[in-house]
């Protein structure tokens, strides 16, 4: 209904799963998993009266068994991310957040852009008069709660990790300024990992699954699907490629519009096809 209303830099939405590349980088940059950590998915996290299930068990009844931080990105796998959630704790996380710039514009050079915002304990204190629980923490870790990013801060989220650690300024017109985030690559490339899983057989970018095979190109992906109460879910996709040498990074999101692997993920194949037919 707000045909004029410039929804990629003005507008602001819970990520959805998108943000786990952001509970992912968290949890290693401060020591708390590794490529080397597992867990068994139970399909439900149980928090007293609490149930906090994984899409997979929700849809399917299903569990994933023991995973990686590569596979639970590649599946999407919600209670492995409440658990890191659980293991880095909120500070780290919002302080992550904050770090790859989801509390600040991004400063491209048209008018309207907006902030997004980041809950804190303090911030829900402050803002709501309540105090902060675990299952808070869960909801963020998954890029839900109270979370609100503009679709261009989660396409600067994806630019970190396709440059490995390197963000650089949104320009229309011109070069922006690039600087380093001082991670750990190692740590940028196990996320990517997980995000060319996520767009192989298996994973839950399924639109991308036999683009390597018909356009010869590699891809990584996240895909996301935001619960919004009320309303349908938005869906998102934010994909780069070719995976080991980025020269194209999209994130589309479609307000209200369901899925993001069945949503979001075609239309963004649709530009990957003509991006890369065009080269």
């Amino acid at each position: 209904g707000r045909p004029l209303f410039n929804r990629a830099i003005s507008g602001t939405y819970p990520p959805g799963s998108t943000f786990k590349i952001v509970t992912s980088a968290a949890g290693l940059e401060e020591g708390k998993i590794n490529k080397e950590t597992r867990y068994v998915d139970p399909g439900l996290i149980q928090v007293n009266k609490y149930d906090y299930k994984n899409w997979y068990f929700t849809q399917y009844g299903g569990t994933e068994g023991e995973i990686d931080l590569i596979r639970a990105l590649g599946r999407s796998t919600d209670t492995f991310f409440y658990k890191i959630g659980e293991l880095t704790g909120i500070d780290a996380i919002v302080s992550w957040s904050e770090r790859l710039g989801f509390d600040k514009k991004t400063g491209i050079d048209i008018p309207g852009e907006v902030e997004g915002l980041v809950p804190s304990p303090d911030w829900k204190l402050r803002v709501k008069g309540e105090r902060w629980f675990l299952g808070n923490t869960y909801h963020i870790s998954i890029g839900q709660g109270d979370l609100a990013v503009t679709p261009l801060a989660i396409n600067r989220l994806t630019s970190a990790i396709a440059n490995a650690g390197k963000v650089c300024e949104p320009k229309i017109s011109g070069r922006g300024e690039c600087s380093n985030l001082d991670v750990d690559v190692e740590n940028t490339k196990l996320i990517a990992e997980g995000m060319k899983a996520a767009c192989s057989d298996g994973g839950t970018g399924y639109a991308f699954f036999d683009f390597e095979k018909t356009a010869a190109v590699k891809v990584a992906c996240k895909t996301g699907t935001a619960e919004n109460v009320g309303e349908e879910p938005h869906a998102w996709f934010t994909v780069f490629a070719p995976a080991d040498h980025p020269e194209i990074i999209a994130t589309v999101l479609v307000e209200n519009g369901g899925e993001g692997s069945k949503v979001a993920g075609p239309i963004a194949r649709e530009i990957f096809n003509y991006w890369f037919k065009k080269q």
